[in-house]
């Protein structure tokens, strides 16, 4: 890996990786956990999805695109879907992190590679077959980059949450400041209307890092 890409190969592969791929040219990432033998262990929408066209079920690990649901074990190919492999880093510095995007790394420590493995397995097989293991899946309080997370370090964090979140109040705080300058007396905003407009807008931004697969 360099200073400014966490791409690997495939041999350099270790389980206990906290391993994402970009989707939709890089509006979002997906993540999840290497586990070994060529498997990643990694969460995705727990709803029943809608598809205009069948994908075929894979000849590797046979997972079935159409059904598959919650928390995953799947072939590495499954996971990218054509995207590079990128390795999640832990534990870099903090002039490190400011050269890398939301969502690449962290500033903080992860448990032993082992811990990872063992994590992601338990959650996997409380529920193999509806994927419930690791609750429902929100892209807000609950999606792959909480679960690899929580794998990795016992803590649910998602970096692009708090990405789109930062947007999200920025825009409010722009929109607010706006209708306060222009009109023409100074008024009070009301709290409820204020904590919902930025609601709506934290939605809308953190939709660019959906983590839906």
């Amino acid at each position: 890996m360099s200073l400014l890409s966490n791409r690997i190969s495939r041999e350099e592969l270790q389980p206990g990786d906290h391993i994402y791929a970009y989707r939709k040219a890089h509006a979002y990432s997906h993540h999840g956990i290497y586990v070994g033998e060529g498997r990643v262990i990694h969460f995705v929408a727990t709803k029943e999805k809608t598809r205009s066209t069948r994908e075929p079920r894979c000849s590797d690990c046979k997972n079935d695109p159409n059904t598959a649901r919650g928390v995953l074990k799947t072939c590495v190919d499954c996971f990218l879907k054509g995207h590079g492999l990128l390795r999640f880093e832990y534990n870099v510095s903090q002039d490190r992190f400011k050269f890398k995007h939301k969502g690449t790394c962290s500033t903080e420590s992860c448990d032993p590679r082992d811990e990872t493995v063992r994590r992601a397995s338990e959650i996997f097989d409380k529920d193999p077959t509806h994927g419930t293991g690791f609750g429902e899946y929100d892209l807000l309080k609950n999606n792959c980059e909480d679960f690899a997370s929580y794998c990795k370090r016992g803590t649910s964090v998602s970096e692009q949450v708090v990405r789109a979140m930062s947007v999200g109040n920025s825009f409010a705080d722009s929109s607010n400041s706006s209708s306060t300058s222009s009109a023409a007396s100074p008024s009070r905003i009301d709290d409820a209307d204020n904590n919902s407009k930025t609601a709506f807008l934290i939605s809308k931004a953190a939709s660019f890092f959906s983590s839906v697969s």
